[in-house]
Order: structure tokens, then sequence, then C-alpha cells
């Protein structure tokens, strides 16, 4: 595969792009027994899941610094703790109040929250 890079990108490592390879080669093998195409929604079903390939199943760090990205939970605790303050303002005026966080990463977050929760007296029902 010929990569064209970007003046401020880094080139793959050997291991990247071999990785990289495989996933197109799997990502063409499915066009081809689809008849020729397949629909956008398919093309990330496979880029994101195929097993051993797709970029959440195979395997690579996603979280933190040696991840491909970083959220302020996983840098300090201190987002998840004036988070849990600012919600238990709110949750004190709600009875069973439950905490629904989507797209949770490593936990971190969760972590940081419930810890500062209890340390208020403040924990909800359900998180």
């Amino acid at each position: 595969m010929q990569y064209t890079q970007p003046a401020s990108l880094p080139y793959p490592d050997e291991i990247s792009a071999s990785h990289c390879a495989r996933v197109g080669d799997h990502i063409r093998r499915v066009i081809r027994e689809a008849g020729g195409q397949i629909s956008f929604a398919e093309f990330m079903h496979e880029a994101l899941y195929a097993p051993g390939l797709g970029y959440y199943s195979a395997g690579s760090s996603k979280f933190g610094s040696d991840g491909d990205f970083i959220t302020a939970p996983e840098i300090s605790s201190v987002f998840g703790r004036v988070l849990a303050r600012q919600c238990a303002e709110i949750l004190h005026d709600i009875e069973n109040a439950e905490v629904l966080e989507i797209g949770a990463g490593s936990g971190k977050l969760a972590l940081d929250m419930l810890t500062m929760f209890e340390q208020m007296d403040a924990l909800p029902a359900a998180y």
C-alpha cells in the first residue's frame, strides 16, 4: 500500500502499516463478496468491529497516553470531582436519582465521580 503523507503527521510504523493493509484487504474482500459494493454502515462496521482487525476489536490501547486519544478524566481526577459536585447539587433534589454515563471509556470518570459522591455523602441510587 502506498501512503501519501501530510507534512504534519508521522508515517505509521511497520506493525501499524501491516495491520492497515490487512484491514484494507479484509474490506476489499467483503466488498467483492457482496458483489462490488457495500453501504457506508457496512464499511464502518467492518472497519471498527471485524474480529481481530477492526479498530475496537484488534486489541490495541484506545485511551490514555499510549492510546489514540486522551480525555480529561485520564489526565486528572479534577474533572470527575468537579462534575460530581455539580451533579450532586441537582441529584440532591431528586428522589432515587441515577447517573447515566454515556460513552464510558476506561471507567476513570465513574471512579472519580463515585469517590467524590461518597465523600459528599451524595451517592446516587445508581450509576
